[in-house]
C-alpha cells in the first residue's frame, strides 16, 4: 500500500488509432507503470482493455507536457487488483485488474490481460464484489491460548495450545504472531467493566500486533437489553463500547449473534490474512 500525495498520474497522447493514450502511473516514488489505453477515462458501463508497456523512471518520461498531471492520493494492491484514488473532485476512483491468460496455441505460455474500470462504470455494470479467492484447505497455523476452556475448532487449520501473551487465538506466520483475536461473551464483558483500566491495558498490548480484533459472541442489541446487562444502565454500557472503539480505532470490534458465528468470523478472518500474507510476503 502507498499513501503519498507526491505520486503522480500522467496521461499523454500518442500516435495510435486503437490506443491513442499512454498512462504513466507512479506506484511508488520514481517507479512508473506504463499502460497504453483506449480512452482518457472509461465511461459508464465500460471497462477498458490496456496494453502493458515497459516500466520507467522519471528520467524516461516523455518531454512533452501531459494532458493530465494529477497527484495520487492512494494506491492499494489487492490480489490481482490495483486500486487508485486521484486528488480531484470528479473521475477520481478507479482500479486495474491484472490477469494472466494462456495462449490457446501455445500451451504453457501466458500473456497479460489488463482491464481499467472506474467507479461509474462499475455502478452501471454491477459486476459484484471482487475478492481474491481463499481455499478452505489453505495452510493456516493457529495458536489457541491454554486458558481457553472450550476452544473453537478451525477446520483444516493446524492448531496448538500455548500461553498467549494476550488474546485467545493467534495466527502464526514464520514463527511470528501476525493476527490476534480476543473472544468475549456478554457476561465476560460486563465483568470486565468493573476493572475497565485493566481491560484497556490488555487492548493496548493487543494493538501492538499487525491485525487485531475483539469478537463478541453476542449481538450489540444484547448490550442494550436491560434484562441482560443486569447491574449497569444500558446507556453506560453503550458509552463503554463507544469509548473502546474511539480509544482503539486500530482494533476491530465485531458483534456476532452467537458462539458459532464468532468462531466462523475469526476463522474466515485468519484465512484471509494468511492468504494475503502469502501473496505479499509482508504485512
Amino acid at each position: 500500500m502507498a499513501d503519498n500525495q507526491t505520486l503522480r498520474w500522467l496521461l499523454h497522447k500518442q500516435e495510435s488509432d486503437k490506443f491513442p493514450f499512454r498512462l504513466y502511473l507512479e506506484e511508488k516514488p520514481d517507479d512508473f507503470l506504463v499502460l497504453s489505453v483506449q480512452e482518457r477515462w472509461p465511461g459508464p458501463g465500460k471497462k477498458i482493455y490496456c496494453l502493458l508497456e515497459e516500466r520507467c523512471n522519471k528520467f524516461e518520461l516523455p518531454k512533452e507536457k501531459p494532458i493530465e498531471d494529477i497527484p495520487i492520493v492512494k494506491t492499494v494492491k489487492y490480489g490481482k487488483r490495483l486500486n487508485i484514488i486521484l486528488n480531484r473532485k470528479t473521475k477520481k476512483r478507479c482500479w486495474f485488474i491484472f490477469l494472466k491468460k494462456e495462449y490457446k496455441t501455445k500451451p504453457g505460455k501466458f500473456y497479460d490481460q489488463i482491464f481499467w474500470i472506474t467507479q461509474s462504470s462499475a455502478k452501471v455494470r454491477r459486476p459484484g464484489a471482487y475478492i481474491p479467492k481463499v481455499k478452505e484447505g489453505s495452510w493456516c497455523e493457529i495458536i489457541i491460548d491454554k486458558r481457553e476452556r472450550y476452544p473453537y475448532k478451525f477446520g483444516y487449520a493446524q492448531t496448538k495450545r500455548e500461553n498467549l501473551p494476550v488474546g485467545d487465538y493467534a495466527l502464526i506466520k514464520q514463527g511470528k504472531i501476525i493476527a490476534i483475536a480476543e473472544r468475549k461473551t456478554l457476561d465476560n464483558m460486563l465483568h470486565e467493566i468493573g476493572t475497565y483500566d485493566v481491560l484497556k491495558a490488555t487492548l493496548q498490548e493487543l494493538s501492538t500486533y499487525p491485525f487485531k480484533a475483539v469478537v463478541f459472541e453476542s449481538p450489540y442489541s444484547d448490550f442494550m437489553n436491560p434484562k441482560k446487562v443486569k447491574h449497569y444502565k444500558t446507556s453506560y454500557v453503550a458509552d463503554i463500547l463507544s469509548d473502546l472503539a474511539v480509544s482503539f480505532p486500530e482494533i476491530q470490534f465485531i458483534f456476532c449473534g452467537n458462539r458459532k458465528f464468532a468462531r466462523e468470523w475469526i476463522y474466515r478472518w485468519f484465512l484471509r490474512i494468511n492468504s494475503t500474507n502469502n501473496k505479499n510476503q509482508h504485512i
